[in-house]
């Protein structure tokens, strides 16, 4: 008896000493959860959020090779980096702009209409924000050089500068086609320097391309082959990519170079519309994959087949800036280019 009594005496006292234990324990935790707290609080109290993007200076014209830059280098510098944490100079621009490069920086976002018939009625702002890259994508016959050349028509009767850079056809063929099918007189434009149509030989730039990267391993932002502009347009048009990327040999040039160059895109504070060639009714809308991404906004132009019967319809698959109109919106070729036809 006195045994069992001794040991079950053992026994409540390392049970009473293990609770102790786990009290002690729990004390602990919870008293530096609460230190943590504290200085998080602290912390939290001390931030002071930094604005971003930052703000855009007005700067002072400079000349600097053989692009005119405004302000100093180190200031044009983007601001915005990379996923490999490079950033984007002026100077390694794959565009160059014949007067200057005087971009319309200003804190509120500008927005421009397209002026296609009734597409703008399907974005929420009712235009496309400076500095926007848009993707239209469609298969042939779809009409995205009339979209596009509509645009800068319409943009440069109110006004507004317009360039078009064609990799594929002749710049009297566009303008003569645009003339017959809807009297859009592109000739009369380029006389008042509202609008520009020019080719550029994308073989020549792929090829200056590859050259400088394999001199350079694998860094093309010297050597390469600019794309001169004759100003500083409110609208650019690339037509197209799909031919742009034929002409490179290696597909990793290729992504490099169009990183760079939506990039150029961007910093001309222009809308600028990019054009891809796809399928009749695509799945991808570039011939990369790549290139959606890189865009601001993405539309389709479809050539849908029903009953026999082609019938055209547009949509909007994103669109950064604002709201939109989701599903497909039908549309036809007029006398007076594309006409949406919004309910």
């Amino acid at each position: 008896m006195r045994n069992a009594a001794k040991n079950r005496y053992i026994f409540d006292k390392g049970e009473n000493n293990l609770i102790s234990m786990i009290f002690t324990w729990v004390a602990g935790v919870f008293e530096a959860i609460g230190r943590a707290v504290s200085r998080a609080v602290k912390e939290e109290s001390e931030f002071v959020p930094t604005a971003w993007p930052p703000p855009r200076r007005k700067p002072q014209k400079k000349e600097i090779g053989e692009i005119p830059l405004e302000e100093p280098v180190d200031k044009m510098v983007r601001k915005h980096k990379y996923e490999d944490d490079t950033e984007f100079d002026i100077r390694s621009s794959p565009i160059s702009f014949g007067d200057g490069i005087e971009m319309n920086y200003s804190d509120d976002l500008e927005v421009l209409p397209t002026y296609v018939s009734k597409f703008d009625q399907l974005m929420e702002d009712g235009g496309l924000e400076r500095g926007t890259t848009l993707l239209i994508s469609g298969g042939a016959g779809t009409g995205k050089t009339t979209f596009s050349l509509q645009s800068l028509y319409y943009g440069a009767l109110k006004g507004e500068r317009g360039i078009y850079i064609s990799f594929e056809e002749q710049p009297s063929k566009i303008k003569a086609h645009m003339k017959k099918n809807y009297g859009w007189d592109f000739y009369e434009l380029e006389e008042k320097n509202l609008v520009a149509v020019i080719r550029i030989d994308p073989a020549k730039i792929a090829r200056s391309i590859e050259e400088a990267m394999l001199e350079k391993g694998g860094n093309l932002k010297i050597g390469m082959r600019k794309i001169e502009l004759p100003f500083v347009p409110d609208r650019i048009v690339v037509d197209s990519l799909s031919a742009l990327s034929i002409a490179f040999e290696k597909e990793e040039a290729y992504r490099k170079y169009l990183r760079e160059l939506f990039e150029a895109l961007e910093v001309s504070n222009a809308v600028s519309l990019v054009l891809s060639e796809t399928e009749q009714n695509p799945k991808v809308y570039s011939r990369t994959g790549v290139e959606e991404f890189l865009a601001d906004g993405v539309i389709v132009l479809y050539n849908l087949k029903r009953d026999g019967k082609r019938e055209n319809a547009l949509e909007i698959l994103k669109l950064r800036s604002c709201r939109h109109k989701k599903g497909i919106v039908p549309y036809t070729f007029t006398k007076n280019g594309l006409e949406v036809s919004v309910k």
